[in-house]
């Protein structure tokens, strides 16, 4: 992996820029063929940018390939990791924790109801849980405008599932919320922090396809009561994003260019 800040943007920009080139090349060229194939080659591209997290592992699948990362393997479905033990097989799954509410600006009945909440929901889990929180310090020049943006985009998201998803609604209120807050503790003086949360359950079995069962499980219930618990959303990981919070367990990005440059 090439170690410098700015690497996967850099890289992505200049994959954007090039592509658009050759579109421009085969325009003035004025061969149809080209610039269809010049076209289609860039869209292809673009999928694969934004929505190859979703392909990888379809491909992996039906190819059956299995990646090994010091020791561990990476499932051809790639939403687990799996390490071969001397009497069986431990398998690990990563959930993202998406946070939309605070305590800092509740009322102290309602926090205590939070808390309250939280600790009967958490002594309900069965497993041991692993919750990890990388905090980074945001620098305020560009942050309101990217805050901006995020709501105005859950502002649009909403007024097109108005009439569709009750759900989504909800979740959408929650969010465009946060952002509200986040602008409102920001004028205020308040330093704003990024926190970028993960969970880890693992399983043990004696056969690798009993420890994916367990651990796949495992996963459901640890979604539903830490999104209950913790008034967030959470979502089960797979491809870049879960091999991302798997490194992180052992190395993550000393600063806040470097963490911004790895989840770009």
């Amino acid at each position: 992996m090439i170690n410098m800040v700015y690497t996967n943007r850099a890289l992505t920009i200049g994959a954007l820029v090039g592509g658009i080139i050759a579109v421009l090349v085969a325009v003035s060229f004025g061969n149809a063929f080209l610039v269809a194939f010049a076209a289609f080659m860039f869209t292809l591209s673009i999928l694969l940018w934004r929505y190859g997290y979703l392909l990888i592992p379809v491909i992996t699948k039906a190819a059956n390939i299995v990646e090994i990362r010091n020791g561990y393997e990476v499932a051809p479905t790639r939403d687990y990791i799996i390490k071969k033990a001397e009497n069986g097989y431990y398998a690990t799954k990563f959930l993202e924790i998406r946070f939309y509410e605070s305590t800092m600006d509740k009322e102290e009945s309602h926090k205590n109801l939070m808390f309250e909440s939280f600790e009967k929901a958490i002594s309900s889990l069965k497993y041991i849980v692993k919750v990890s929180l990388l905090i980074s310090a945001i620098d305020l020049s560009k942050h309101i405008d990217d805050i901006k943006t995020k709501r105005s985009t859950a502002e649009s998201k909403k007024a097109k599932y108005i009439r569709e998803s009750s759900e989504e609604i909800v979740r959408l209120d929650r969010e465009i919320a946060m952002w509200n807050r986040l602008l409102d503790r920001i004028t205020h003086g308040e330093r704003p922090i990024e926190i970028i949360a993960f969970a880890s359950t693992t399983s043990f079995g004696l056969t690798k396809e009993e420890a994916v069962s367990k651990v796949r499980r495992q996963s459901k219930e640890v979604k539903t009561i830490l999104s209950s618990a913790l008034g967030s959303d959470v979502v089960e990981l797979v491809d870049k994003d879960m091999l991302r919070c798997f490194e992180w367990d052992l190395i993550f990005p000393a600063s806040y260019e470097e963490l911004r440059d790895e989840v770009f």
